[in-house]
């Protein structure tokens, strides 16, 4: 006596989806070898920029559908804490970049404990006090 799949069950549904969809993929292959018909060259740039489009306008459907059915509202990009937060983000971004880029470069950060390099921080500092009592 064997036991049946739950054909309800969730993970029954995906095995069921993977399957038709590998089969139906062997079916088409087949046909078209048959028929004579290549596929066509997937790095061919035609192909990948529709490739692209394709996927872009795909994901594009599924976050409308997703904000749609969840009904989520977005953040106010006018609001202080967002705009606070965004530079934040930004800031820290844009630092590491500008690390990776050094890195990567060679070139080296200043030793901030070198004498030169103390003095013209005092130098630009007192400069800038200067400039903001004024």
């Amino acid at each position: 006596k064997e036991i049946m799949p739950d054909l309800n069950c969730a993970q029954v549904n995906d095995a069921t989806l993977k399957i038709q969809s590998a089969y139906r993929g062997f079916k088409t292959r087949k046909e078209l070898k048959e028929s004579g018909e290549d596929l066509p060259d997937l790095k061919a740039a035609d192909v990948v920029d529709a490739t692209i489009k394709i996927q872009s306008a795909y994901k594009g459907f599924k976050t409308r559908q997703m904000i749609k059915q969840h009904k989520e509202i977005m953040p106010d990009l006018n609001c202080a804490q967002v705009n606070d937060a965004t530079l934040k983000i930004q800031s820290a971004y844009r630092g590491f970049k500008t690390r990776k880029d050094l890195k990567e470069s060679g070139e080296d950060l200043p030793d901030l404990k070198a004498k030169d390099v103390v003095n013209a921080t005092i130098k630009i500092q007192s400069a800038y006090k200067g400039f903001k009592t004024r």
